[in-house]
């Protein structure tokens, strides 16, 4: 028969090992066996902390205070005790019972033990609940260290996490991803539910970064699995970030879940954790509908109950969202109160920050003062701004614009109800691919993101079928990578909003500017600008012309694919009707006012996917379409290239004599074709020289636009491998399929093959967002070539080469 310390130790291997039905069944059978006074006392210590992971708190203080009455003495046991209870209340979200508990106990535990390690670990999870983050990662650091020292892989991994979580909510995301990254292998094979938890928090990182759609899969996954383990705190937490998760995509969705988890919280006593829950089933209802004064009030004694609970940030969140509410349906003196209530410092997160703009500008519209509403929507973005330069990544950048859309869409609807061209045109630049005003900077190059990726374009010769130990590896594969970009640092810099003055100047008398812009609900609008006007031309509704577009692409597919020539004209003039009449909606409008002009033009992200070149009064017209006018005048006056580089993928009929002739074009011109026409060599090449063209298979990918590909030799160049280019072409011709498409995000923001290349550092990148005929990107780019190599800038070549035979390619960037 097995001894109680046997039995002790077995329990305390099925409890760390997150199986708290096996150890409690191990700690019972001790208990039984006439243990000592002193192992008695820690049987039941350890018994008090499965109960209460188990559901029954109450039972883990019960049966902490059974040890005490042992009365072992003992300073060791007794602390060893009292951090018990601590830890209990901390799970109970009685974080200032839990704190002084700790800080009672936690100096009498043993150096080098792992009680203390346990007890430095829980303490930093106290700390992080009450909001003091930098205390919070100093005792995780001492948590590794000490797991460290006693050789506790699980334990060094969750200090590690935990800090990485302590970085996240100081809102250094990549820190927080970095820490959780390296510790994820470690926990993963630990069990199913350490790997749960784990991916419970990267949910919630996600969902800092704007992956709200990521994140609530992740977490979906994560309560199921808790739920089966039967841990029943742990699943309602992981269900309350869900909820919360879902009120920015489904909000009666998330007050469905959060209004079961507040009601499962309170049956396992939980009070805190349910009133957290309930702020999230008060901020689902205010999204849903007009709240009501009972609404308020209710909201009103939340707020107090959660402030009673030392839950400040939570009694913040619940405030400011009731003082937008309270506008709403102007109240305007019960939001002042909330809103002063709710006030906020340098140390609060960019969230409430972002709000409290908000609800600024929400009450300064309420007392008609526009132009004071549109200064705190300027900090709020500016604020945004900054955090958004802490990436390197394009994917994290664009995804965390979320967070400022809101803010963007009200001051560009403030904007156009002013009407001043010089207000329209501000905030058509702040509003407009929020993530172009970063600095870029190069990463680092990654030899494990290199290697990853030369494995995808393994796997991706023939896409594995769904289901196969190749498709669940190209997942793994694509999602590590995707990861490790996140883990890059922004260069901390923001570009400043160019003034319109100048860029009238740098338009001069030959060029003009044609800035679309969407008022996020309705309408669509241009503001013309040119050495003779500023104009604000209103389009008309928008419904009808994203009927139009709906079609677009698919004609332009057909169009470029071979047909009969009885199917080929029907198809022609189809495609011809459509862009007369995307060019009646988009340009008619605004030629009397460019004349003959070139046109630099910006594009509400709803018009991402239209040929400009083809469309009637456009056509044979230098264009160049550019992120913003800021970001044009930044990278504009193109010099002419110097050195070429020219390559030919496999599979495109006439994709070496394109690549043959254009380079004959240039002098001491490269070209790569056949097995030479490899990844390695066309980045090699791209390291060297000003103009890259590249002449291949090409597909969009809508999921994830960084893996969209150009097909080599040894398979695809994706978007992520421009990451290990050191120096970048200024011109890239990219002479395929659908690689000028984007993934709208958020609205306006953009994200494919061309976002990629401008990022990294190329101003004019030529690409066509459909499918192009072979034999027409043969002919039209060797022309496009003839022109440049003689000095014509690249949109201008463009133009004149298409002049009497409209592509679909578009220069983006800066064209001249």
């Amino acid at each position: 028969m097995l001894a109680a310390q046997e039995l002790h130790r077995r329990g305390l291997e099925h409890l760390h090992q997150w199986r708290f039905a096996s150890a409690r069944r191990e700690f019972r059978r001790a208990l039984t066996r006439d243990p000592s006074d002193e192992l008695r006392a820690r049987i039941l210590v350890s018994l008090a902390l499965v109960v209460a992971e188990l559901g029954e708190p109450d039972a883990g203080l019960e049966l902490c205070a059974e040890a005490h009455a042992i009365g072992v003495d003992s300073p060791e046991i007794t602390a060893l005790i009292t951090s018990q209870e601590a830890a209990l209340h901390q799970r109970r979200g009685e974080y200032e019972r839990s704190l002084a508990l700790y800080e009672q106990s936690i100096d009498d535990l043993p150096d080098g033990s792992l009680e203390l390690a346990n007890s430095l670990n829980d303490l930093g999870v106290v700390r992080l609940r009450v909001g003091d983050f930098a205390a919070a990662e100093a005792d995780f650091a001492r948590t590794a260290a000490a797991f460290e020292e006693l050789g506790d892989a699980i334990g060094h991994a969750t200090a590690l996490h935990n800090r990485g979580y302590a970085a996240m909510r100081r809102w250094d995301l990549a820190a927080a991803l970095r820490l959780m990254e390296e510790a994820r292998p470690v926990l993963a094979e630990g069990s199913q539910v350490g790997l749960a938890l784990v991916d419970q928090d990267r949910a919630e990182a996600l969902i800092h970064a704007g992956m709200s759609s990521e994140a609530v899969p992740l977490l979906t996954s994560s309560a199921a699995i808790l739920g089966r383990h039967r841990h029943h705190q742990m699943r309602a937490e992981c269900e309350f970030v869900a909820a919360r998760a879902m009120l920015a995509t489904d909000p009666q969705r998330a007050l469905r879940l959060a209004r079961r988890t507040a009601q499962r919280l309170r049956r396992i006593g939980s009070e805190s954790w349910a009133l957290r829950t309930e702020v999230v089933v008060a901020v689902a209802e205010a999204r849903l509908a007009p709240v009501s004064s009972a609404w308020l009030e209710r909201t009103d004694r939340l707020a107090g109950d959660l402030r009673g609970h030392h839950l400040d940030h939570e009694a913040q969140l619940l405030d400011l969202n009731a003082a937008r509410a309270a506008t709403g349906i102007g109240e305007v003196d019960v939001a002042l109160a909330r809103l002063e209530r709710g006030r906020t410092s340098e140390t609060d997160s960019l969230t409430e920050r972002l709000l409290e703009r908000a609800a600024l500008c929400d009450l300064e519209l309420a007392a008609d003062r526009s132009s004071e509403a549109l200064v705190h929507l300027r900090t709020g973005l500016d604020l945004l701004h900054d955090w958004q330069s802490s990436f390197g990544s394009l994917d994290m950048m664009s995804s965390v614009v979320g967070h400022g859309r809101g803010l963007a869409t009200t001051g560009i609807r403030i904007a156009l109800a002013d009407g001043d061209p010089e207000v329209v045109f501000e905030w058509s630049e702040r509003a407009r691919a929020l993530t172009s005003r970063v600095v870029p900077v190069r990463p680092p190059r990654d030899d494990r993101a290199a290697a990853d990726l030369m494995e995808i374009r393994t796997l991706t010769v023939t896409e594995p079928e769904p289901g196969t130990a190749e498709a669940r590896r190209l997942a793994e594969l694509r999602e590590r990578v995707r990861r490790r970009a996140w883990l890059d640092a922004g260069s901390g810099e923001v570009h400043q909003i160019s003034d319109l003055e100048d860029v009238e100047r740098a338009l001069g008398a030959d060029t003009a500017l044609v800035s679309y812009l969407w008022d996020g609900d309705a309408r669509l609008l241009a503001l013309v600008v040119t050495d003779a006007v500023r104009q604000l031309v209103d389009l008309g509704p928008s419904a009808p012309l994203v009927r139009v577009l709906a079609g677009l692409r698919a004609d332009l597919d057909v169009n470029a694919s071979v047909l009969g020539d009885a199917m080929a004209r029907v198809v022609r003039l189809g495609l011809e009707r459509r862009l007369a009449d995307v060019a009646a909606a988009l340009v008619q409008p605004v030629l009397d006012l460019i004349g003959d002009r070139r046109v630099v033009l910006a594009q509400a992200g709803i018009l991402a996917g239209v040929p400009w070149s083809m469309l009637p009064g456009l056509v044979g017209r230098p264009v160049t379409v550019a992120s913003g006018a800021t970001r044009w005048l930044a990278v504009r006056g193109l010099p002419q290239p110097r050195s070429a580089g020219l390559v030919a993928g496999p599979g495109v009929p006439r994709a070496i004599e394109e690549v043959k002739q254009s380079a004959a074009r240039w002098p001491g011109a490269v070209a790569l074709t056949d097995g030479d026409a490899t990844v390695a060599g066309t980045l090699e090449l791209a390291g060297r020289v000003d103009l890259l063209h590249v002449s291949a298979h090409g597909r969009h990918a809508v999921e994830n636009p960084l893996f969209s590909g150009l097909l080599l030799a040894d398979g695809p160049l994706f978007g992520y491998d421009l990451d290990q280019l050191a120096e970048v072409p200024e011109v890239v011709v990219l002479s395929a399929c659908e690689v000028g498409r984007s993934t709208q995000r958020w609205a306006e923001e953009s994200l494919g093959m061309v976002n990629a290349w401008l990022h990294a550092g190329a101003r004019c990148v030529i690409a066509s967002p459909a499918a192009v005929a072979d034999d027409e990107a043969c002919e039209v780019l060797q022309d496009v070539h003839r022109l440049m190599a003689a000095g014509t800038p690249p949109a201008v070549a463009l133009a004149e080469a298409t002049a009497d035979r409209p592509t679909s390619f578009v220069s983006f960037g800066a064209g001249w």
